[in-house]
């Protein structure tokens, strides 16, 4: 069963078997975590319609498998990403000269709905989704990353909304995003001027969560949390997050409303009883409930 927030819907998306996956390796584990991670053949993971297609289809997948509670996003190349590929998105976005200037201009608004779609996946899929970035976070990297929860980095990250240097309106959601997660004026600083900010400055404005030594210790430390979401309540994990989603977008007294709706719903749970159970007997407990 589908999320009430979560839609597989995406347009003129053209469906992706995971095991044909080529800019993207999809691994889960048994307690619950599952790694979505950015591999590609020049180790930039340069972002290809191919790159948006597997997105999309991998996290419908982690969204529909009940088994995975956490994910971690993370990259196999020198760096985390260096964004979008502009070469075969300029051959994307080329259109037949035979069309009117409003159907050209229809085929590349359908094309960026369709690629905006892939990483709104993110914050709508219900499961807490982590970033680990190494290295180069640039331009549509940035767009990935702020549509995570938590974002964690290395000590010679990078990150840098590129557009602006492009003569291109940042467009798959890092305008939309940003401000939320580390303030105005520093959020657009970055948009403004396209110069990179050092690990150290994300850390301060909030765009990262922490900054560690390097890729080993990275990869640890996200796991590690990971491993601690994934440990509690999934139905409870998965419902906190859709609260506070709601919540950036609705006044306190919407949000207090909603959050009584739910638990008027779905506080009784089996998770509710095993918890309760769990702390009288002295034993860690085994949640199972999801939404």
């Amino acid at each position: 069963m589908e999320s009430l927030y979560y839609t597989n819907n995406s347009p003129s998306f053209i469906s992706v078997p995971v095991d044909e996956f080529k800019c993207l390796k999809l691994q889960t584990s048994d307690n619950g975590i599952a790694e979505l991670i950015m591999t590609s053949k020049n180790k930039l993971n340069l972002m290809t319609d191919q790159f948006f297609n597997e997105f999309i289809a991998a996290f419908d997948k982690i969204q529909n498998d009940k088994s995975i509670r956490v994910v971690i996003i993370w990259s196999d190349g020198k760096l985390f990403s260096a964004g979008l590929d502009l070469v075969t998105a300029s051959s994307s976005m080329s259109t037949d000269d035979t069309q009117s200037f409003a159907d050209q201009g229809v085929a590349i608004f359908k094309l960026v709905r369709r690629w905006q779609a892939s990483f709104d996946k993110i914050n709508k899929c219900s499961k807490p989704v982590i970033a680990a970035v190494h290295g180069h976070c640039i331009g549509g990297a940035v767009d990935l990353i702020t549509a995570c929860d938590i974002r964690l980095c290395t000590s010679d990250a990078a990150f840098s909304i590129k557009e602006t240097k492009l003569a291109i309106v940042a467009d798959l959601g890092t305008l939309q995003r940003i401000q939320r997660v580390c303030g105005t004026g520093f959020a657009r600083e970055m948009a403004f001027t396209g110069e990179p900010a050092n690990a150290s400055t994300a850390e301060k404005f909030g765009l990262v969560n922490k900054v560690l030594k390097d890729k080993d210790e990275l990869l640890a430390e996200a796991r590690s949390m990971a491993a601690k979401i994934a440990a509690n309540s999934p139905m409870v994990v998965q419902s906190t997050k859709l609260i506070m989603n709601h919540a950036q977008d609705h006044t306190i007294d919407e949000g207090l409303l909603r959050v009584a709706l739910h638990n008027s719903i779905f506080l009784k749970n089996d998770d509710l009883v095993e918890a309760v159970g769990a702390f009288t007997e002295k034993r860690a407990p085994i949640f199972k409930s999801s939404l």
